[in-house]
């Protein structure tokens, strides 16, 4: 039976912070507003309008 945590808790040492590693390279970064296609679209309309 102590085999069996023993197991479980190399997976757990191991597998946890690899998961986590690998969601925090992998997960998606949010795009600000101000750097979307609209957001640039904006701005350069804006500055045309000043002058």
């Amino acid at each position: 039976m102590s085999s069996g945590w023993l197991t479980l808790g190399w997976v757990i040492v191991i597998a946890l912070p690899l998961t986590v590693g690998l969601v925090a390279i992998l997960w998606p970064e949010r795009i600000p507003k101000d750097r979307t296609v609209d957001g640039i679209r904006q701005r350069i309309q804006d500055e045309d309008d000043e002058y």
